[in-house]
């Protein structure tokens, strides 16, 4: 099954487009968007896959026998570490703000004097997507009170994260469907707001290439 078919219950859990304002429902698409992307990001680090392109056959390591391949991509296990880490904490924050409890899901993290540090070595690249859904879902399902709470701060220390590497592990963005708007040059429902790749907002319609600045978002029915 797809990351974007296993998405499929968490796009329901907001209301759509239609019932907020302007301001509110760019910021709600740039929540969204971004917090879609971790799952399959855990299940791709977590399980150490090779991204297209990104293959280094190279890279050894040296010991006593001659050299062997690295049995694992360190990098990709400090990158996973992070994010998790960054979720739980950011989560956490909401969690007690709301005086909510967190997901259990949050509980699967290894700390050093309290702060998160990171995933445990246990989980693997599907229970690590299981667990990032169930994450990311607690937080859409309250977006409406994760706004008022303005952690401007926290998000932008995610969603840079977040940006940084899909572009390191060439992870296409995962996209709802239900929020493509038709575009005014081809007549196609293909544009999306890309929130990930650029950061900028800006809208491009994926079947004829036109844009529309971030600043006019209304360009889009």
């Amino acid at each position: 099954m797809s990351a974007e078919m296993r998405h499929v219950h968490v796009m329901s859990a907001v209301a759509p487009w239609a019932v907020h304002s302007p301001t509110s429902s760019r910021w709600l698409e740039r929540f969204e968007q971004h917090l879609d992307q971790i799952p399959q990001l855990l299940e791709v680090m977590r399980e150490q896959r090779v991204p297209i392109g990104a293959a280094r056959s190279s890279e050894r390591v040296s010991g006593g026998g001659g050299s062997a391949p690295l049995p694992f991509r360190e990098d990709r296990v400090d990158d996973c570490d992070d994010l998790w880490a960054a979720l739980a904490e950011y989560i956490g924050e909401v969690a007690e703000r709301l005086q909510d409890p967190a997901p259990g899901a949050v509980g699967a993290t290894w700390a050093v004097n309290g702060n998160p540090h990171g995933m445990p070595s246990w989980m693997s690249g599907d229970l690590a997507y299981k667990a990032g859904f169930a994450l990311i879902a607690w937080l859409i399902d309250r977006a409406s009170e994760v706004q008022e709470l303005g952690m401007r701060d926290s998000e932008q220390h995610l969603f840079e994260m977040i940006r940084k590497l899909s572009a390191r592990y060439t992870v296409p963005p995962i996209e709802r469907p239900s929020r493509r708007r038709r575009c005014t040059v081809c007549g196609e429902a293909s544009v999306v707001v890309d929130w990930v790749l650029g950061g900028t907002g800006e809208a491009v319609c994926r079947t004829c290439g036109a844009t529309y600045a971030p600043e006019t978002p209304g360009v889009v029915a």
